[in-house]
């Protein structure tokens, strides 16, 4: 019998260990399932579940109770007149496994790859809190063909096309892989559970290796497919349920901070921004930037220790050089080092949700605004974020007509330094006004230089534009911003001058400041210039 007081595959929990819902399971793997309409029936599954489990024998590694130990555990605790053995080697492991505690990590994002653009999220496992480099880590990511095109890419992560699997890797290699490699900065964040409630996350984490789902950009994502196991955790959590369409990594955080499941949050320097950190500290730059040239030790030797302790840990930090060992012989010799704790200014935690409504005033006209995603250059700018700008399906409408519809817009602006020289670059599609008040099609390219302008972001970038409207017009030129973002509010200055071939030439000139009023509430001002038409704009940013 399956019934209790109501019937146990109704059972939120059994809902939960299967991945479903609105009626189907998200797990798009046949092999995970012991009935052949187990995707859609979780009745179905229970009893296809319980008929395997009596002609499976509990030694056999590739059996029923070794394949799916979550859901065994649970069926014996909630069907405790049934015999149902667990698997024989179950206890080996989770002794292997013996977490205490259970972080959820935050990289920043990582504007050279699609997949990472606004950020990711995986799970840490801990057995000591002191030693986090020898802990676990269980990623969810998209398999992808390495052959796969730009336009490959993208039509498959929107649709569906790739698998999307589960895989258990220590967590140094992700510390190698996103802050040395990637430069990304990391966020570790807490989970208020207790040893027991990690493990029930340790069996599910046992059984969902060999499946996958299909992985979608914009919501069945790293971040979301990660909540299924933060849930099995206790019997009332729910969070899955509150993200359909969008599932930006950091709005999952915020949920997680919202029901007070975070208690604790850490931040792990990238390998940049302690170079960065570094070097600002350093008071005698051009000596260390011909020390990192020359690796002449004959260059720093008349400057303080300290001095030279900041030095050389820059020039471990950078070079690829393998034959150091006089440099390291050195500075063995230097005494101890003073070493300065890097701190972030800002917390992931404090930025604006995903969804954007925007309700603005121009021409004595309301216009309504919808973003559906991740930040746009109009947002307060936080450290982790800064010049990181994706947007998706953004469109913009009075009562009477169109005035925008942008289907995607990607800014990566990254500040020159002595060490780095990193390029920008940026793509939108969409549907634009011209000079004539005219709505077309245009497809926009850049790429350039940012630069450090008093503390403020100084972008360059010539452009290559194609613009459609009954016939296809070709426009070369260039677009200049300066932007700066404070605590709580943001000043721009956009310029964009393009000329076409036919003499054409199309000027668009734009200054906008942001004030931040409530965590997901802004105020917006600008002034835009297109040709000689002037407009003023006032507006309010929900964000959602």
């Amino acid at each position: 019998m399956l019934y209790t007081k109501e019937p146990l595959y109704n059972d939120v929990y059994w809902h939960k260990l299967l991945h479903f819902k609105s009626g189907e399971s998200q797990i798009d793997d046949d092999s995970f399932f012991l009935s052949s309409n187990g995707k859609f029936s979780a009745k179905d599954e229970m009893e296809a579940t319980l008929k395997a489990i009596e002609e499976s024998d509990p030694k056999d590694i590739n059996g029923t109770q070794c394949r799916y130990p979550a859901r065994i555990r649970w069926l014996r605790e909630n069907l405790p007149n049934r015999e149902i053995k667990e698997c024989r080697y179950l206890a080996d492991n989770l002794k292997k496994f013996d977490f205490k505690s259970l972080y959820l990590v935050y990289t920043s994002s990582f504007m050279n790859s699609p997949a990472s653009m606004v950020g990711h999220t995986f799970l840490r496992f801990d057995k000591d809190d002191k030693t986090p480099l020898l802990s676990y880590a269980l990623n969810y990511s998209a398999r992808i063909d390495k052959n796969s095109t730009i336009f490959s890419y993208a039509y498959n992560g929107i649709i569906g096309g790739f698998e999307g699997r589960y895989a258990i890797v220590p967590y140094y290699k992700m510390v190698k892989l996103y802050s040395d490699m990637e430069h990304r900065d990391m966020w570790e964040y807490k989970l208020d559970l207790t040893p027991k409630e990690i493990e029930r996350v340790v069996l599910h984490m046992f059984e969902m290796q060999p499946f996958y789902s299909d992985y979608l950009f914009f919501n069945e994502n790293c971040a979301y497919n990660l909540l299924w196991f933060i849930e099995l955790a206790r019997d009332d959590l729910r969070l899955v349920d509150k993200f359909d369409y969008i599932t930006a990594p950091l709005d999952t955080i915020k949920e997680l901070k919202r029901i007070g499941l975070i208690c604790e949050s850490i931040f792990r320097a990238s390998k940049s921004t302690k170079i960065e950190s570094i070097y600002h500290k350093i008071e005698n730059k051009q000596i260390a930037l011909k020390f990192l040239d020359r690796a002449n030790l004959n260059i720093i030797k008349r400057l303080s220790q300290d001095e030279q302790h900041r030095i050389l840990s820059l020039y471990f930090l950078k070079s690829k050089d393998d034959n150091i060992s006089d440099i390291l012989l050195y500075r063995s010799g230097l005494g101890q080092e003073k070493k300065d704790k890097i701190e972030s200014t800002t917390n992931p935690l404090k930025s604006n949700r995903a969804t954007k409504t925007a309700l603005s005033y121009l021409n004595g006209e309301l216009e309504i605004g919808m973003r559906v995603a991740y930040h746009d250059i109009y947002d307060v700018d936080y450290d982790f974020n800064e010049g990181s700008y994706i947007s998706f399906f953004d469109i913009k409408a009075t009562e009477r007509r169109l005035n925008s519809l942008t289907l995607v817009d990607i800014d990566s602006l990254a500040k020159q330094d002595e060490l780095y020289k990193p390029y920008s670059w940026g793509i939108s599609f969409g549907l634009n006004r011209d000079r004539n008040d005219i709505l077309e099609a245009e497809l926009k390219l850049k790429g350039g230089k940012s630069f450090d302008f008093f503390d403020a972001m100084l972008s360059f970038e010539p452009t290559l534009g194609v613009r459609y409207r009954g016939e296809t017009r070709l426009l070369l030129g260039y677009d200049i911003s300066l932007m700066k973002s404070f605590e709580n509010f943001k000043l721009g200055v956009l310029s964009s001058q393009s000329y076409g071939l036919k003499r054409e030439t199309i000027s668009k000139r734009e200054a906008f400041v942001t004030y931040q009023i409530l965590d997901n509430m802004a105020l917006s001002f600008s002034i835009l210039e297109l040709g000689k038409r002037r407009t003023k704009r006032v507006g309010l940013f929900l964000y959602f």
